[in-house]
């Protein structure tokens, strides 16, 4: 008997290059973005004791994960700032519900008002 297998090829990651710019950007951010989630967290009641970590992805703007930790990306530093507030703010609510339900977006709305509009607005800045 013969088994045939399909090999399925992967599609190759993108990877973000690295220049002086990204590492400028890098420090700036590992600077600057810890504290303001911190900020922001106390300012809104949100329990955060995880870890922040700058990524330079071409994906995505944040994310969070499963153990408290929420992980940014250092071209945040390139918007301005009620853009990286509404980010944050989005990972924020992501430690409480882990999914883009009713309840997350109750939540959101609760603590950025006009998400919405940021999120829309967000969409006009290019990663990678």
């Amino acid at each position: 008997m013969i088994i045939w297998r399909i090999i399925r090829r992967r599609r190759p990651r993108r990877r973000a290059s690295v220049t002086a710019e990204t590492e400028r950007l890098r420090a700036q951010a590992k600077a600057v973005l810890p504290g303001r989630v911190h900020d922001l967290a106390a300012a809104f009641g949100f329990d955060f004791t995880g870890r922040v970590t700058i990524r330079n992805n071409v994906s995505n703007w944040g994310s969070c994960s499963s153990k408290g930790n929420i992980n940014l990306n250092l071209n945040l530093m390139r918007i301005p700032e009620e853009l990286r507030d509404y980010v944050i703010l989005h990972e924020l609510c992501h430690l409480r519900y882990f999914n883009h339900g009713p309840e997350f977006h109750a939540l959101l709305e609760s603590v950025c008002p006009d998400h919405r509009a940021k999120h829309r607005a967000l969409r006009e800045y290019r990663l990678g």
